[in-house]
């Protein structure tokens, strides 16, 4: 097996061993530029965000999103027009954007608009729906005009799409669910967080899963 084969067999079976395979992955992401650049800096940007995402101290996932970023930055540069490529790059600016705080947010804005756009032009249903999920959760927290292009009605549009394509994920409806809120659509945010609760986790991501029902048994108890 080649090192981007193994890096990707180890990428998607991340939960069998936290945070190692996803440690090894990187490695050898960072290996294999050499046998296939585009793919190989689109999946360290796809490990750098997943890294980011299962650790508990913000400051390791400033770095991995921060890494995740650039990794991205040169996937795009080669020109490799894939969902994921575009997905994992906008995915780690709007993380390492609220992890940084309101100005490093800003700064991303327009290329996390773009590439969140392209993801869903390319593929919309890629990863449970994970390109609208991303640019529907971007409508809903992005400040409006003139500063950027918020728009919570398209937000909750994305969203609704996202849950029906992926309606295992439940990072969907807990994202509509928080669109809803500040909608003033209680009852909806409700019923959705509700009903999501009594989803089964999707094969190899139930760790995850795991951390997305409590924060949104979180958000239900505060609602």
């Amino acid at each position: 097996m080649t090192k981007l084969g193994e890096a990707e067999r180890l990428l998607e079976n991340r939960e069998a061993q936290l945070p190692g395979n996803l440690e090894k992955a990187r490695i050898l992401f960072r290996e294999g530029i050499e046998e296939d650049a585009p793919a190989a800096w689109t999946g360290l940007s796809e490990t750098c965000f997943w890294l980011g995402e299962y650790s508990c101290s913000e400051k390791e996932k400033e770095g991995h999103f921060a890494e995740g970023v650039q990794a991205g930055k040169e996937a795009v540069k080669l020109g490799a027009n894939w969902v994921d490529t575009h997905l994992w790059f906008a995915a780690n600016m709007g993380s390492h954007g609220v992890v940084r705080g309101i100005m490093s947010s800003l700064f991303y804005l327009k290329d996390l608009e773009k590439h969140g756009n392209l993801a869903i032009e390319i593929e919309e249903d890629y990863f449970f729906g994970a390109p609208l999920r991303l640019m529907g959760h971007f409508y809903h927290k992005c400040p409006g005009w003139p500063i950027g292009s918020g728009d919570l009605k398209k937000g909750i549009q994305l969203l609704e799409r996202a849950v029906e394509i992926g309606p295992s994920f439940i990072l969907n409806q807990f994202y509509l669910a928080q669109a809803y809120l500040a909608k003033r659509m209680k009852k909806q945010a409700i019923e959705i967080m509700e009903s999501a609760l009594k989803v089964q986790p999707p094969e190899k991501l139930e760790t995850y899963h795991g951390l997305i029902r409590e924060r949104m048994e979180i958000l239900l108890d505060q609602t």
